[in-house]
């Protein structure tokens, strides 16, 4: 399944409680920090769920 990002809940980087934590703990660089939002690379993704997981404003999900 795709990792989709909810712009609206994810609030941009320099809004997040987490200062892009979701783009700190991706280790294969699925996602990436791009003009203070996040944006997926979806053919780099390999499912791990980790930024699902901690993503603290529940922004990411699995389309």
């Amino acid at each position: 399944m795709v990792v989709k990002i909810d712009q609206d809940l994810c609030g941009h980087i320099d809004n997040c409680p987490m200062n892009g934590l979701c783009v700190k703990i991706c280790e294969q660089g699925a996602l990436i920090e791009e003009d203070n939002d996040v944006k997926i690379i979806s053919e780099k993704c390999d499912d791990c769920n980790l930024c699902i997981q901690n993503c603290p404003n529940q922004a990411i999900s699995k389309a």
